[in-house]
């Protein structure tokens, strides 16, 4: 079976997909889309696509299965509404929306709809957290009672200006929902559901109107505490990106890259030879975990099977951003079910 398939965005981000789906062989890419038409046009040469600067122009032009929409977060739920009103397969860049409102409507229509709706939270997919799911799940690490995400990273103000609905709270995000959403995505598949949160969030260094920078602290419905830190303050390079787990029988920390262990105390594994391990792997190309979330979403439309990216896992971080930024804004803990009832 080809999927028939329609890239929504060829920026940088479109780029991604790009070369990934170059790896892919049952996502034949036949419409590329961009406002802006030379992109469109650019993109659309190596796969001998159609070219198109409006969605619902290529929807209703093109023979389609599937769209990936990777065009700025705020206009996800609109674009993913008008995939799914012609019974499309939809692939949508992180975030999956700009709210949870947004969010959980996208997961419900898709759920009607009958179609398959992913979101590429593909760290979920990478060895390092692989591994440590697969710890969790067999019960190696006991009780988890204490956990956090610590995201460093550098974006000078250059990235901003380049595209200037990046950093914004309609079409964008700050530091949240754009660089520490794929570590905290880890960290809720983990730690489980989580009750309240509290967050200091700031502007520091960068000429936008969302954050840069955010401190906060999350309680679980299990009673486990977690901190979530992130800031794209750090001058020149990324400093890190650290998954922390502490169970009553088990430490793992994922770092200073996601690519890599920095501890694994659990049960009587050699943690030297468990870190040497995953630095032995082959070096994983820029594409490589684009094309993963892809080949997810081609099995769950071919064999008809759950996604491992299904959209419905991402609402948990879509909801405890919203919680972090609202407390931010507000200086109070905010609980997850005012978010969900908002």
């Amino acid at each position: 079976m080809t999927i028939r398939t329609a890239l929504i965005g060829c920026g940088k981000i479109g780029q991604k997909h790009l070369q990934a789906l170059v790896h892919q062989q049952a996502l034949e890419l036949v419409a590329t889309v961009d406002p802006d038409r030379a992109k469109a046009d650019a993109a659309a040469v190596a796969f001998d696509a159609e070219a198109f600067d409006d969605a619902l122009a290529a929807f209703d032009a093109m023979d389609l299965d599937a769209a990936i929409i990777a065009a700025p977060s705020g206009l996800h739920r609109a674009l993913a509404f008008q995939a799914l009103d012609r019974g499309l397969h939809v692939m949508i860049e992180k975030p999956l929306a700009l709210s949870y409102h947004d969010a959980q409507a996208i997961v419900d229509y898709g759920r009607q709809r009958g179609v398959v709706v992913v979101v590429t939270q593909f760290n979920r997919m990478l060895p390092t957290v692989s591994k440590l799911l697969a710890a969790h799940q067999e019960g190696r690490l006991g009780r988890v009672v204490n956990g956090g995400v610590a995201v460093r990273w550098a974006r000078p103000q250059s990235y901003y200006d380049e595209a200037p609905w990046r950093g914004t709270f309609a079409m964008d995000g700050g530091v949240l929902f754009n660089q520490a959403i794929h570590a905290l995505d880890v960290l809720l598949q983990v730690m489980g559901p989580v009750d309240e949160v509290f967050a200091h969030t700031a502007t520091l260094t960068h000429a936008i109107e969302a954050e840069d920078t955010v401190a906060g602290s999350l309680r679980f419905v299990s009673g486990a505490l977690a901190s979530v830190v992130a800031t794209t303050c750090v001058p020149q390079t990324n400093l890190e990106e650290r998954i922390t787990v502490v169970g009553d029988q088990g430490v793992v920390m994922i770092g200073p890259t996601v690519q890599q262990i920095a501890t694994w105390r659990v049960g009587t594994d050699d943690e030297a030879a468990v870190r040497q391990a995953i630095l032995d792997l082959p070096s994983r190309p820029s594409w490589q975990s684009h094309h993963d979330a892809l080949q997810d979403f081609a099995e769950a439309i071919v064999r008809q099977t759950p996604a491992r990216l299904d959209a419905a896992t991402a609402l948990p971080s879509i909801q405890v951003i919203e919680g972090l930024m609202r407390s931010g804004r507000e200086g109070r803990v905010v609980k997850m079910d005012e978010i969900a009832r908002s």
